[in-house]
């Protein structure tokens, strides 16, 4: 009997030990803030280069960016190592004024319906327009634009909801260097199943 509480007046010690040293470890302390060397000007004109990107297209998009463009969206990412590019070549291809009319040159011979065009006359409209500049918010270099979009209900037709999405840019010497968003990688289209679209 003896034993047995020595045994767990011992346990009981190790734990109260054990807590106390537990609750002393100091908190984990965060790493270093390096300080915004850049003035006010220079910040409010790498926020307006960052949001240039929403205002221009083609041949003017690209011209915003560095050749040692860092892209973060893994959608670009994986297609300019499966082309063996540069982040900046592919975001040349994608983005330039040859690139878009490749593009939609595509698009004008395959099959329409991928939801991110305007609705079909008589659908249901969104509550709402969707907004670029939903929240904007630029620390020294670093712009982010945060994007308010309305998402159709997919099990409720003519409901919609929220959604937000952002882009971040790092802007250096008045262009884009690297880029941060929301995108991922979709999985592959399943194949059609036999027989499908026949009109039967």
């Amino acid at each position: 009997m003896k034993l047995k509480h020595t045994t767990l007046a011992g346990l009981a010690f190790a734990m109260a030990v054990g807590a106390t040293a537990m609750a002393q470890q100091p908190a984990p302390v965060p790493p270093p803030q390096v300080a915004c060397t850049l003035s006010p000007a220079e910040i409010a004109a790498g926020r307006a280069v960052a949001l240039k990107f929403f205002q221009v297209t083609g041949d003017d998009r690209v011209a915003l960016a560095d050749p040692t463009y860092k892209q973060h969206n893994p959608a670009f990412k994986k297609r300019a190592e499966d082309n063996k590019k540069t982040d900046f070549e592919e975001f040349r291809d994608s983005f330039g004024t040859a690139g878009l009319a490749a593009a939609a040159a595509a698009r004008a011979g395959g099959p329409g319906g991928g939801g991110r065009g305007p609705a079909a006359a008589g659908a249901p409209q969104p509550p709402g327009p969707n907004n670029q500049y939903e929240v904007v918010l630029t620390e020294c270099d670093t712009t982010i634009a945060i994007h308010k979009n309305w998402r159709p209900d997919p099990t409720t037709p003519g409901r919609f909801f929220e959604a937000f999405t952002f882009d971040a840019f790092k802007v250096k010497n008045g262009k884009l260097v690297e880029h941060w968003d929301t995108a991922v990688i979709n999985p592959p289209a399943p194949p059609a199943a036999p027989g499908a679209g026949r009109g039967n």
